[in-house]
């Protein structure tokens, strides 16, 4: 048995032993087996097959139910009733749904996440734990780029084996939070000795690059300026400094791929051949108009585009499968429209602006801890960044986007407990409470 697979199941058979005493380890060795992922991994074949995160959620789950207060907290904040909403609403869909298996596996993952986003909020109740949670990510982001560094031979980065993720664009879409989220920590004063950051912060950027992502590229220099934008001012200085630095850097390291990837679209173009992982997305997008036709409301259910392409879109622009000619979606948007009509579509939406617009909220209160601030600021950054770079690929399924609303919960959460957390700080505290826009 190879080495790392040991190591593995060492870390993975202690962490869940301390998890039944302190559900916080559960957290981590959560995100500890995410990204190792034995079953994408070399060394997973000499693995049984288990589902690891689902051990460690249900261990976590448990402990949290020995050892946690206040369990009936997260249900206090909008962002979780219309999450539950969205659920209840993919649940009453069974009946009407075009394929009641694909719809069952699309449900059972959203209870999952469900208890997830309950164990994150309820567990990581403060600024430290937080923080630990977010280098954990970070590492884990990092860890993906160094063994991508290590093994790939050249052209984009596809397989990660991470869980959910089985190309390059969904693997940017991942890690474009994790490298703005990572980014704002290290803008702030949260981590002592801060500077070590910036090692995995750069695999983790360059991990970026390796997918050959256009959409993610895009996304993050849309969501740069937009944070730049809108920003508080007294953050806006340092934001302008590091993020033309980083620019600088993104742009020396990914130059040869950029040209690469806009040469091979001029050559496509030039000899009109149908590119159909790009200039085939507007063919998709208007036929999905057409399927939302059929169920305006509520959809057809998980993977109604796949189900119905071969009704609505040319045969030139479906796949060969082993079900036949099919195609699925590439854009986000158009993808819960389709799968959940506009009920679904309202309600998933409108989480993500609430999210984000509570997050933007906090960065821009200069009466709450800076650093507070700036993770706020980070977070609702990756969820734009998400949102965005989804407009090309189909991110309907990745973790990330329920984690990201989590950790947004989790900083109105912490930012409510600001005052019983300093109790020397009476001005400050009196300041929040005459405030009145935290809820």
């Amino acid at each position: 048995m190879p080495i790392t697979a040991i190591g593995f199941v060492l870390v993975f058979c202690i962490g869940v032993l301390i998890t039944f005493k302190k559900p916080f380890v559960g957290i981590l060795l959560y995100f500890f087996c995410f990204y190792m992922h034995p079953p994408g991994k070399y060394w997973g074949a000499s693995l049984p097959e288990v589902r690891w995160t689902l051990i460690v959620a249900i261990v976590t789950l448990i402990s949290v139910f020995l050892h946690e207060k206040n369990k009936a907290d997260w249900l206090k904040f909008k962002e979780s009733k219309l999450l539950i909403a969205f659920i209840v609403l993919v649940g009453l869909q069974f009946p009407f749904v075009l394929s009641f298996d694909w719809h069952q596996v699309y449900f059972i993952l959203l209870i999952k996440l469900l208890i997830l986003y309950f164990l994150l909020i309820t567990v990581v109740n403060s600024k430290q734990k937080l923080i630990y949670v977010i280098i954990a990510n970070l590492m884990g982001c990092a860890y993906i780029g160094f063994t991508a560094l290590q093994s790939h031979g050249g052209g984009r980065f596809e397989r990660a084996g991470l869980p959910s993720i089985n190309d390059s664009n969904l693997l940017a879409i991942h890690v474009i939070p994790i490298l703005i989220v990572g980014a704002f920590l290290f803008l702030s004063n949260a981590v002592k000795r801060k500077y070590w950051l910036l090692i995995p912060l750069a695999f983790t950027g360059n991990l970026i690059i390796m997918t050959g992502s256009r959409g993610a590229i895009g996304a993050l220099a849309v969501t740069g300026v937009l944070l730049i934008l809108f920003s508080a001012k007294d953050l806006r200085g340092p934001l302008i400094k590091w993020g033309a630095l980083a620019l600088f850097l993104l742009t020396f390291l990914s130059v040869d791929l950029i040209v690469k990837r806009i040469s091979s679209i001029t050559e496509a173009e030039s000899t009109e051949q149908v590119d159909t992982s790009a200039q085939s997305r507007m063919v998709i997008i208007n036929a999905q108009f057409d399927m939302l036709k059929e169920s305006v409301l509520i959809g057809g259910g998980h993977r109604t585009t796949l189900i119905l392409s071969p009704l609505y879109i040319d045969k030139k622009y479906l796949t060969n499968t082993r079900a036949g000619a099919l195609r699925g979606s590439h854009n986000i948007t158009m993808t819960i429209l389709v799968d959940h009509g506009i009920v679904g579509g309202v309600l998933f939406f409108l989480l993500m602006l609430l999210a984000i617009k509570s997050a933007f909220s906090i960065s821009k209160n200069q009466n709450i801890d800076k650093d507070i601030r700036l993770i706020s600021m980070g977070l609702s950054g990756g969820l734009i960044g998400v949102v965005l770079a989804s407009q090309l690929s189909n991110s309907k399924v990745l973790e990330i986007t329920i984690w990201l609303v989590a950790f947004i919960v989790i900083v109105k959460n912490i930012v409510e407990n600001l005052p019983s957390e300093q109790p020397n700080s009476t001005e400050h505290c009196n300041k929040l409470i005459h405030k009145g826009n935290i809820s």
